[in-house]
């Protein structure tokens, strides 16, 4: 005769191992939930901003050649937000009950619709971008990819000696059959001995004197290490910064 004790142990074994896997799932799920509100309020703020300043530099002048200029501006960096807006909007509405789908990404597109949403700071600084795409395309949740890619480049930006124009450069490889993205500049670079234990954690922010709400990297590492993969950085004060994202 079978044994009902032991029947009924395994049965409550096995709903367990269901409990423990749906819990697991409703976290996952919930984590991603985050951090699509961290994508939102953050990277949306930066083409925001530029939309507003272009809207005030045509209002402002009768040049009729400025004036076209700053409406093409609009036009371009309205329609990339608004494509990266109704993506994520798609995304959420699948979300509940699916992972995050991937899709080809070519990087050179999601690089240049970064610098598009950046272009404003970019002239300001007269900074020069220069790319080295060894591995043209990746499979990836691509919002998470326009994520990295925006604040790390928004970073190198941002942190920028006040007399030298930023220098940054952007590189895509192979190693040990994995992919790999780098972006290094030429800013004020980190003091990893003093900060490196902070660097990844939430709202903080290691230069005084710069609008930063110390949570874009909290949110990428997040982002990739939800898809396994890492990320790092190397960085010296005053010399510079370069990250390393492993897929």
């Amino acid at each position: 005769m079978n044994n009902p004790t032991a029947a009924a142990m395994e049965s409550l074994e096995e709903q367990n191992k269901k409990l423990l896997k749906t819990q697991y799932a409703l976290e996952k799920k919930v984590s991603q939930l985050k951090d699509f509100a961290g994508i939102i309020t953050h990277d949306v703020r930066g083409p925001a901003h530029n939309i507003s300043k272009m809207l005030e530099m045509y209002e402002s002048t009768d040049d009729p050649e400025l004036k076209n200029a700053s409406m093409d501006y609009l036009k371009k960096i309205s329609k990339d937000l608004t494509n990266n807006l109704n993506e994520l909007i798609q995304i959420l509405q699948i979300h509940l009950e699916k992972d995050i789908p991937a899709s080809d990404c070519l990087f050179e597109e999601v690089i240049n619709s970064a610098m598009l949403q950046l272009q404003d700071v970019i002239q300001q600084k007269e900074a020069k971008i220069s790319l080295s795409l060894n591995i043209k395309q990746i499979v990836y949740p691509r919002v998470y990819l326009q994520s990295i890619v925006y604040n790390l480049l928004s970073n190198s930006l941002k942190y920028t000696k006040p007399t030298i124009a930023p220098i940054v450069f952007i590189e895509t490889y192979e190693q040990d059959g994995n992919c790999i993205l780098s972006i290094s500049d030429n800013g004020l670079g980190i003091d990893l001995n003093k900060f490196g234990h902070l660097l990844f954690k939430f709202q903080k922010s290691f230069h005084s004197g710069f609008d930063s709400k110390g949570i874009g990297l909290y949110l990428i590492k997040n982002q990739i290490e939800e898809q396994g993969g890492s990320i790092e950085c190397s960085s010296q004060a005053g010399i510079g910064t370069k990250f390393t994202v492993r897929f």
